[in-house]
């Protein structure tokens, strides 16, 4: 029976243990937050994942990031990166860990492409706001990470219909928020800013995750309108699932004016795409490095 009522689900999911950050992820905003925070301190606390340590140092190399000489220890990782970069790697080398699909029912679904999509829109949010000279803000990159988190809510919570969701998307070509919203009566968008208030993220974070869609949503933060717009981005790079990257039209979005209006700036589009094009290859290349499993 497809649950329709958008209320029950969210009852549903509410009497569920849901899942808790990362405590490695929870261990470096508290050692962030302390008037004199040290990087001994950071290093010790992630010396103690040594898996982690070798994949931020070949992160730290890779041309994403754009180091020259080669990073050889944590020490100089820390030093190179900053502490916001590298608290951000933590979370979603962390995230990628605790929420595996093993789902194989699913014709053209492979778990790692939902990483990649998720880190890829991390990586371009990012990117933009960089690009834009835009508030900084930890926004930008964490609500690109989680934008689709409640999907593996749904995954994890309602298997058989996520099947179907998946199958609707691709049989009867709807996006993912329609077939979601047919099967499930809620979407991942809104279960998603659920998940993160529940994580006690800032308002922002929570609006970039539950109005990526720019669903029923007409003025949006400057963080909403740049990981909408990077979530569209991230399918023209190719990191999306096949039914994802159909009529894929940047230049056009919704989010750009949204964002010229937020920012009160003169956006050359045109210009920003190439740009963001350009990076395509270091970013890909970093995902891709993210995920590869450890030796």
């Amino acid at each position: 029976m497809s649950m329709k009522d958008k209320e029950a689900v969210f009852n549903f999911l509410f009497k569920k243990q849901l899942p808790t950050l990362p405590t490695i992820f929870t261990e470096f905003n508290k050692l962030m937050k302390t008037q004199y925070v040290s990087n001994k301190a950071i290093a010790d606390l992630i010396m103690k994942d040594q898996a982690m340590v070798v994949k931020i140092l070949k992160l730290s190399n890779s041309a994403l990031y754009g180091k020259r000489e080669e990073i050889k220890n944590l020490t100089s990782a820390i030093t190179y990166l900053g502490l916001e970069t590298l608290r951000n790697i933590v979370l979603q080398i962390a995230l990628v860990r605790m929420f595996r699909f093993e789902h194989q029912k699913i014709p053209d679904f492979n778990p790692a492409t939902f990483w990649q999509h998720s880190i890829g829109t991390a990586y371009f949010s990012n990117l933009l706001e960089n690009k834009l000279h835009l508030p900084h803000s930890e926004g930008f990159y964490i609500g690109g990470l989680l934008h689709d988190i409640g999907k593996v809510l749904i995954y994890q919570f309602y298997p058989q219909k996520f099947e179907e969701i998946v199958l609707l998307q691709i049989d009867d070509e709807l996006s993912g928020i329609e077939a979601e919203e047919e099967i499930l009566g809620a979407n991942h968008a809104e279960i998603g800013g659920f998940l993160a208030d529940k994580w006690k993220f800032d308002r922002e974070i929570i609006e970039a995750i539950e109005y990526h869609h720019l669903n029923k949503k007409t003025k949006v933060s400057i963080v909403t309108s740049v990981v909408s717009i990077c979530n569209l981005f991230t399918r023209k790079a190719g990191l999306s699932f096949p039914w994802d990257e159909k009529s894929v039209d940047i230049k056009n979005h919704p989010g750009w004016k949204l964002l010229a209006e937020q920012s009160k700036m003169n956006i050359d589009i045109d210009h920003i795409i190439l740009q963001l094009t350009e990076e395509i290859d270091a970013v890909k290349d970093a995902v891709f490095e993210l995920l590869r499993p450890a030796k």
